[in-house]
């Protein structure tokens, strides 16, 4: 009985921490198994460039991962993004650019510069919106159009909303919001 409680217990906890990449796009069948473009290193760059345009050292681990596809997580106290680096070289084949994957990373290191990671319940509309507007915002900086900040939802995300995360034009509305109030910022609003 003490085990089932402690088993329990244990996944509640680590499911707390983690909230992740909406799996959904809606072409059936995708699988992901090519590795070869998508290492530790590119992936790390990108990271790099997105910590350099928000001025901070990351205080999150960036771990290749058995994952669906990315996903911001805390576990035994130590903040992770974790992802499947086939899912990484399928969106950069798909858009044959690195924005989608600069969207992607930027999105969870949201989430954690956000706080949603250390909020119960894991992911919902909401806070997904959240990471949207901030990936949109870091995108623009990086020097991304408003068209390629956004093109990542037309692979991954879903029409309708779901109780995780929102609808494909919800979310494309959040990256714009995001990269004009960085164009604002620059003195250059969107036309």
């Amino acid at each position: 009985m003490k085990q089932a409680i402690f088993f329990t217990v244990f996944i509640a906890v680590f499911r707390i921490g983690s909230v992740y990449a909406s799996p959904g796009n809606d072409q059936p069948g995708t699988t992901y198994t090519d590795t070869s473009s998508a290492g530790i290193q590119a992936t790390t760059q990108l990271l790099t460039q997105i910590m350099n345009v928000v001025g901070l050292q990351p205080n999150f681990e960036l771990k290749q991962a058995k994952v669906l596809n990315i996903e911001a997580s805390i576990s035994h106290r130590k903040r992770y993004i974790l992802y499947n680096p086939a899912y990484i070289t399928w969106i950069n084949t798909v858009t044959k650019n690195k924005w989608a994957a600069m969207a992607l990373l930027a999105h969870e290191v949201g989430h954690h510069l956000n706080g949603h990671t250390i909020r119960r319940g894991g992911s919902n509309p909401a806070l997904e919106l959240e990471a949207d507007e901030f990936a949109g915002f870091v995108l623009r900086k990086s020097g991304a159009s408003l068209e390629e900040a956004q093109e990542v939802m037309k692979y991954i995300a879903k029409t309708e909303t779901s109780k995780t995360h929102p609808g494909r034009s919800l979310r494309m509305t959040a990256i714009e919001n995001g990269w004009n109030r960085a164009a604002v910022a620059e003195g250059m609003a969107a036309r």
